[in-house]
């Protein structure tokens, strides 16, 4: 792949869900995607983790192909790696179906390190200065939707986020500006997850 060439994207399947469904290997893959190449020893001191530990991680990663070698880079036994893919296409339905699979394993490791990531924000919001405090912002929302009308509404929001992605891709760096992560869950909630139609089937 040509240095300038944009990263694909991944699919996960039942094969690459194994070397992905963790929670440190999540967060070494996006760090890798967001921040560059890195080594086992300086991902160690990023995410407070002992280089063995970090070392095993980014082999598995690479058995798995979400992580390749910087090729020509590195001294000694010091090897540097970069991301394969740009981003992750979460698994289809059937590999979520099962609640005790690697699957759920994967969505569960990225409600952490999302979960992670909210709170590391939140410790850090006083520090912040008074622009980036008015522009920071937690919510959420409730709606009333079927499933088509759920991914419509999803599918809204990533065309904006590309968008916006794009531009700023193409527009570079910016005086004041910083990296800002953009968060989303959308999912039924809890007491509607039944089918109305077995409550009512149930009374009659």
């Amino acid at each position: 792949m040509e240095p300038n060439e944009p990263l694909p994207q991944v699919s996960l399947d039942a094969r690459n869900l194994r070397g992905i469904a963790h929670p440190l290997r999540v967060r070494i893959l996006g760090i890798l995607r967001t921040e560059g190449p890195a080594t086992a020893s300086t991902l160690s001191r990023r995410l407070d983790q002992n280089t063995g530990a970090t070392s095993y991680h980014l082999r598995q990663l690479a058995e798995h192909g979400f992580i390749t070698e910087v090729p020509d880079r590195g001294v000694r036994r010091e090897r540097w790696w970069q991301a394969a893919h740009a981003n992750t296409v979460v698994p289809d339905s059937d590999l979520l179906a099962d609640g005790g699979g690697l699957g759920a394993a994967f969505l569960g490791s990225l409600a952490q390190v999302w979960a992670d990531n909210m709170l590391r924000a939140v410790a850090a919001t006083p520090a912040l200065t008074h622009e980036w405090r008015d522009a920071q912002d937690f919510g959420d929302y409730a709606f009333t939707l079927t499933p088509e009308e759920a991914k419509d509404l999803m599918a809204e929001f990533h065309r904006v986020l590309k968008r916006r992605t794009a531009a700023a891709a193409e527009a570079g760096p910016t005086e004041g500006a910083a990296r800002v992560s953009f968060q989303f869950q959308m999912f039924p909630s809890p007491e509607d997850r039944q089918p109305r139609t077995d409550a009512t089937e149930t009374e009659k």
